[in-house]
């Protein structure tokens, strides 16, 4: 008998214990959006075919999404479940390239094959970022961050030239509404 009453009890504790999880999860609201942002990068100066570095930054803030900001404290999780850029805009001449470009979000840095900007734009190539510990790693800091800074940089073969990179965020955001 006293078995039979242990056995009870403890399937009783365990009942509340995953009555309680799954509350919470209840309480749980997920929001996924697309965050996006443009870096313009505009170099009117003539290099006479010259390489030029560049360097240029723009931010992805969570916070614009209005029922994350209502929710910064009570964020439990972040997802990145990808990250794209393209090239837009493209204005110069048909031969010039990017190479030794980077993507870096915070101190994430996310290398970047060469691309001929005329060739990208034209042919609307949207790049994916695949790596999943760069992804995570950049979740994690909007864990703790509502916003982040995205910074390009790279050496372009030679200016004038003028284009935008769209970066494209694709986020669920997990918050505890309860």
């Amino acid at each position: 008998m006293k078995f039979t009453k242990n056995i009870f009890i403890l399937f009783s504790i365990l009942t509340f214990v995953t009555s309680c999880d799954e509350l919470d999860e209840l309480t749980e609201i997920d929001i996924t959006q697309d965050f996006s942002t443009t870096v313009n990068v505009v170099l009117e100066e003539d290099s006479e075919g010259e390489p030029v570095s560049i360097t240029e930054t723009s931010i992805i803030d969570l916070a614009s999404n209005q029922d994350i900001q209502d929710n910064l404290d009570a964020i439990e999780d972040v997802q990145i479940n990808s990250i794209t850029y393209q090239i837009n805009n493209y204005v110069g001449a048909e031969d010039i390239v990017v190479t030794n470009a980077s993507l870096n979000f915070d101190t994430t840095v996310i290398s970047v094959a060469d691309i001929n900007l005329l060739e990208s734009d034209t042919n609307n190539t949207v790049y994916t970022i695949s790596d999943s510990a760069q992804l995570n790693a950049i979740a994690a800091y909007l864990e703790d961050n509502s916003s982040i800074t995205v910074t390009l940089t790279g050496t372009i073969s030679s200016t004038p030239a003028l284009f935008d990179v769209i970066i494209s965020v694709d986020t669920t955001v997990t918050v505890d509404a309860g």
